[in-house]
């Protein structure tokens, strides 16, 4: 076993691996729901959009209340919520219900993230393979929920895919059972974060927050809007899928190789070469015929998910104290905000194109590459807090 691999490391991992299947069990779906509800390309990045605001602009708040807790039951909760929602997308007779079931089942997402990346984080003494261990959980969840969701429409009806919440429920029967025999964080070593708190570090914070959104607005644009790309040149539904999965399966990968990176070259290295180097690829998709171009699309997915757990590693080493405020800040607000670029990107597409909107949507590495540079060293940031709060996730 890995050094840096710990028996709770190896739980959150597979939580994460759980729960975040979810969150992508809907994309490959669309193509069926564009056609039942009479959806267009505008109402899809809409949907995407709300649905990842309640994932993603609630973490903070959970963040915040995750680091006054005793026994994480966030932690617990959210596979169950996230799982009997997002499952039950198949079961939807409108929009409305359609972004009912997905801003609930955000929420479940919301509630599992701030706590566990905070300890997963605190897990051993490689930061950077812990965080792209349980970060890797989740992106290989989130690449196999397309897989997943294909696999249950089929073999089920779309009517039924309700049945793919079994697997959460599982996973929060055995969250619950383990985090039993875990000792309670003392009153005295829980954190009472304040926004002021992390003034001193606002300048580096703000530029891997803006480094995030891009980065997520990316990949999570090219997520969804992947299998309509697909569809629309002839693809099934289940190719279409596939080809999902086969895009978020290279990110988990590269997230992974990252955070290797990271804990031998630093964290700001990787997080800039990862813009700077995806970008060439991501222009030979659109240059090159869907034989060439595709397989270079896969290959900057991965180069650009490389600084995904570094990212969230090095905002956790900035004040560790506020690990799981900082955790939900890069992992949700930043997350969610470059999700809401998607309901633009869906008008644009609707009026000039799907090829034309995922042009202007790549753009948007520029962007990211342009904050990365302008990261300082994140180690002369560094909190002068006592280390024991952070340690205190370890109990």
């Amino acid at each position: 076993m890995p050094s840096f691999l710990t028996r709770r490391l190896a739980v959150l991992a597979t939580a994460h691996f759980t729960i975040d299947s979810y969150s992508s069990f809907f994309l490959p779906l669309l193509p069926l729901l564009m056609v039942r509800l009479g959806l267009n390309y505008t109402m899809i990045g809409g949907l995407v959009a709300i649905g990842s605001m309640s994932s993603s602009f609630s973490q903070p708040l959970f963040g915040l209340l995750s680091d006054r807790l005793s026994r994480p039951w966030f932690v617990v909760l959210g596979p169950l919520i996230a799982a009997l929602f997002l499952s039950s997308i198949g079961l939807a007779p409108n929009y409305l219900t359609l972004v009912v079931l997905l801003v609930i089942g955000g929420f479940g997402v919301a509630m599992f993230h701030p706590q566990t990346a905070a300890m997963a984080g605190n897990s051993g003494p490689k930061r950077g393979m812990a965080m792209s261990f349980w970060v890797t959980g989740g992106t290989l969840g989130w690449a196999l929920g397309p897989l997943f969701a294909t696999s249950t429409a089929h073999g089920f009806g779309l009517d039924h895919t309700y049945v793919a919440a079994i697997p959460g429920v599982i996973m929060c029967v055995v969250l619950g059972a383990w985090f039993l025999r875990q000792a309670p964080v003392p009153l005295a070593k829980r954190t009472r974060t304040r926004l002021s708190d992390l003034a001193p570090i606002a300048r580096p914070l703000l530029l891997l927050y803006f480094a995030v959104t891009t980065r997520s607005a990316v990949s999570s644009g090219f997520a969804t809007f992947l299998p309509l790309y697909a569809h629309a040149k002839g693809w099934s539904v289940a190719q279409g899928g596939t080809l999902t999965t086969v895009y978020l399966l290279a990110g988990a990968l590269g997230g992974m190789f990252g955070g290797w990176l990271a804990d031998h070259h630093g964290g700001r290295a990787v997080v800039r070469q990862s813009f700077l180097l995806s970008i060439p690829f991501y222009v030979l998709f659109f240059l090159l015929p869907d034989k060439l171009g595709i397989p270079c699309l896969v290959l900057g997915y991965f180069i650009l998910q490389g600084s995904l757990p570094v990212n969230v590693v090095m905002g956790q080493e900035l004040s560790p104290a506020h690990s799981g405020t900082i955790s939900s800040l890069l992992m949700g607000a930043a997350w969610g905000l470059g999700a809401l670029l998607i309901g633009p990107i869906g008008l644009l597409a609707d009026h000039a194109g799907l090829h034309t909107a995922l042009m202007v949507l790549s753009s948007l590495i520029v962007v990211g590459l342009g904050c990365a540079l302008a990261l300082p060293d994140i180690r002369r940031h560094k909190s002068a807090e006592p280390q024991a709060t952070a340690e205190s996730e370890l109990a």
